[in-house]
């Protein structure tokens, strides 16, 4: 068993109290735990009555896969007594791959070894599969290393670039990838149908670093949530081919049920006419005046209320929810044109590009 003292130094210890959640299925985390003492149940089907696996070992990883992977937890975590643990994010596995390489192979091994102990035990490593007919064969990934990042560059260079013939300021030709400063803090989904990126997604949270333009472009500067509970969704992008299909709705329950757990109250947009729309089936209202996106073009900046509808959106939902919303995004469509509201954007796009 791994000596959990060798990681002390490095880490913040945390304790739980009985009954406390450590890891809920279906969410994403950016840490991980090592326990010290105490008993976890890892509950793989919750709700369901099924059997609990007990963890009590020292040194027994909580919330790993995940971590490292970029996947949503496979099982829901519970303190059955009080509970230590170490915790463990990127920054510690930044000072320990510089300062104690060695450990930090031990560490990793470590790891492998528990994750082929557990795949007998039926814990299965892969994302939560989706719920809905389409949905099924889409893993949506945090992406956790500078690879995983790249995939997402890629994608928007393929999209912006190529298929929408836009010249973004942030693409590099050569690579071919678009990357800006807001990747450096931000947090960056990618859904993946059977190895291929199909679509991303980008959040940042705006207590996490300086969104530059975007707080007053978007009217965030006006909110009493900001900058402590607001977050800004960019680069939202899904492949032409599978635009329709659950890719869109599934980083949209993502990035959201990962915003709540972070207590943000509000999430702000940009969206180009045509989807207006459909962001309003989901929730977002228009807050600004429409500006010219250097990516998109002409855009209207738009937020949701997570208190109001942040539970629903961070649920992938079955097929008859899914196709509620586009029935309602076109009902609002139609009410639109007939306002008068964006009827020459309207006219030109058919279906949401998400």
């Amino acid at each position: 068993m791994f000596d959990t003292a060798l990681l002390r130094p490095f880490c913040r210890e945390t304790r739980f109290e009985a009954g406390a959640l450590l890891r809920q299925k279906g969410q994403y985390y950016r840490d991980m735990f090592l326990m010290t003492d105490g008993v976890v149940a890892v509950d793989l089907e919750p709700g369901k009555g099924g059997g609990k696996l007990l963890l009590s070992d020292p040194g027994a990883p909580v919330g790993e896969i995940g971590f490292l992977r970029g996947c949503s937890a496979t099982a829901t975590v519970t303190a059955r007594t009080p509970v230590g643990a170490l915790m463990i994010d990127d920054a510690v596995m930044a000072r320990l791959e510089c300062e104690r390489p060695a450990l930090t192979s031990q560490f990793l091994h470590h790891l492998a070894e528990t994750a082929l102990e557990r795949t007998s035990f039926n814990l299965t490593f892969s994302a939560t599969a989706g719920a809905f007919v389409g949905g099924h064969s889409i893993d949506v990934l945090m992406c956790r290393n500078s690879d995983m990042l790249e995939r997402a560059q890629r994608l928007r260079y393929e999209v912006y670039c190529g298929e929408l013939g836009r010249n973004s300021p942030h693409a590099d030709h050569d690579r071919k990838t678009i990357a800006d400063e807001l990747d450096r803090f931000g947090t960056t989904f990618i859904a993946v149908a059977d190895g291929e990126t199909i679509g991303t997604l980008r959040g940042n949270f705006s207590s996490e670093g300086p969104l530059g333009h975007i707080e007053d472009l978007y009217g965030m500067r006006g909110s009493h949530h900001h900058p402590h509970a607001t977050a800004v969704c960019t680069k939202f992008i899904v492949k032409k081919s599978k635009r329709g299909g659950p890719a869109a709705v599934k980083l949209i329950s993502a990035l959201s049920g990962f915003g709540m757990r972070a207590r943000v109250e509000e999430c702000y947009i940009d969206c180009v006419p045509a989807l207006v729309p459909y962001y309003k089936a989901m929730g977002f209202t228009i807050v600004g005046r429409k500006f010219f996106h250097r990516e998109n073009g002409p855009s209207y900046p738009m937020k949701v209320d997570f208190a109001r509808h942040g539970k629903r959106l961070s649920r992938e939902g079955g097929a008859r929810d899914y196709l509620r919303l586009f029935a309602r995004a076109e009902a609002i469509r139609l009410v639109d044109r007939l306002r008068g509201y964006g009827r020459p954007a309207m006219q030109r796009e058919g279906r949401p590009a998400q």
